[in-house]
């Protein structure tokens, strides 16, 4: 039996028709093969995502099932058809299509991992921060289109077409449009920069330059203030990006530095306690931690003293709370210690004219 197959074969494998149909089984079969090779392994990838499932087993089964049985085939049947004797135009035919089905399969890959992207990132930061949907929107819409135009142009390239003269006019082109639409441009870049890096967000209270203000939305080309006034202040997200910009929202402690004098005629048993008091006074406070307090130098009509503490909270109300209650407080302990509070005095000397020097210049006024 097997020497009346071989018989077989060899009568017809002389026959370029028996060897195209004999290409096209053997393709077939690898491909049938391969499509349940991969089931079995999509469905233990599954049976273990059962128990811990991973973004990463998703797309890994993504992957598996975007694989296409035709282009399996394609593939399969390019290699094996190598060491056949086709015609130029036929074989320049078959390159074609192996191009084209790979682009196909390649693109379909790259698809599923920009949206797994988008589902794993961008997602989460569109919920992090809602007013930043927009320019992730834009930047999602930019890499698809920056992958689909690299993918055609190595298809193209493959397909022997020549794209030097097609790069050199994109870049010509890029180059005007940029040109053109510049502000534009700064301004999308920006908020994409604003995006992405997270300087402030929308609720943060921040100053820039000379404006200050709530963030209230961060849009593709502006981002919007609510000033203490009440009014809205529409800023350029370039603008933003090249001033200094104070956020207030992320502080977490107020540095308060607080200045006194007390007269001159206060005995120095007292002035050495004054900072052992102001310690105390302060150390009172939960939210507060004390710095220092200390005999700083002689004014002109005070001995002047430097406190510094530090407010363990952001909130503009609460520091102005906790200060007021540590100067109420120091208030109250001077008065019981009979300490008092210099102010801007000045003392004159008046030197009283001598009898005789009054009596010279009247009998030098005439009568």
């Amino acid at each position: 039996m097997l020497e009346y197959i071989e018989q077989i074969r060899e009568l017809y494998s002389e026959d370029p028709t028996w060897r195209w149909f004999e290409l096209i089984a053997f393709a077939g079969l690898i491909t049938f093969l391969i499509k349940i090779i991969l089931k079995i392994i999509v469905s233990r990838v599954r049976k273990i995502a059962l128990k811990s499932f991973s973004a990463d087993q998703g797309f890994v089964i993504g992957l598996i099932n975007g694989l296409k049985s035709g282009v399996i085939f394609i593939w399969i049947f390019y290699v094996s058809s190598a060491d056949l004797a086709i015609t130029s135009p036929v074989k320049k035919g078959f390159q074609t299509i192996v191009v084209l089905a790979s682009l196909y399969q390649f693109s379909i890959w790259g698809f599923q991992f920009i949206e797994i992207w988008r589902q794993r990132v961008l997602k989460r930061r569109i919920e992090q921060d809602p007013s930043s949907s927009a320019a992730l929107g834009l930047l999602h819409t930019a890499i698809k289109v920056a992958f689909v135009t690299v993918l055609l142009l190595i298809g193209l390239s493959n397909l022997g077409v020549n794209i030097s003269a097609l790069m050199a006019g994109l870049g010509v082109g890029g180059i005007a449009v940029a040109l053109a639409a510049q502000n534009v441009l700064g301004d999308l870049l920006a908020s994409l920069s604003i995006v992405l890096d997270k300087p402030f967000v929308v609720g943060d209270f921040i100053i820039t330059g000379n404006e200050k203000g709530t963030v209230e939305h961060i849009g593709i080309k502006s981002t919007r203030l609510r000033s203490l006034s009440g009014e809205e202040l529409i800023l350029p997200n370039k603008d933003l990006l090249e001033s200094r910009v104070q956020n207030f929202k992320r502080m977490w402690q107020r540095r308060v530095v607080q200045k006194f004098g007390v007269i001159y005629s206060t005995p120095v048993e007292k002035l050495e306690q004054i900072p052992r008091w102001i310690g105390e006074i302060v150390s009172k406070e939960p939210k507060l931690r004390f710095e220092r307090c200390h005999f700083m130098g002689y004014g002109t009509s005070s001995l002047d003293f430097e406190l510094v503490f530090f407010v363990s909270a952001p909130e503009y109300n609460i520091c102005l709370d906790v200060q007021q209650n540590v100067l109420l407080d120091i208030y109250k302990k001077f008065s019981e210690e009979k300490v008092e509070f210099a102010l801007p005095t000045q003392t004159l000397y008046i030197e009283k004219l001598s009898r005789r020097l009054t009596n010279n210049r009247e009998s030098i006024v005439p009568n």
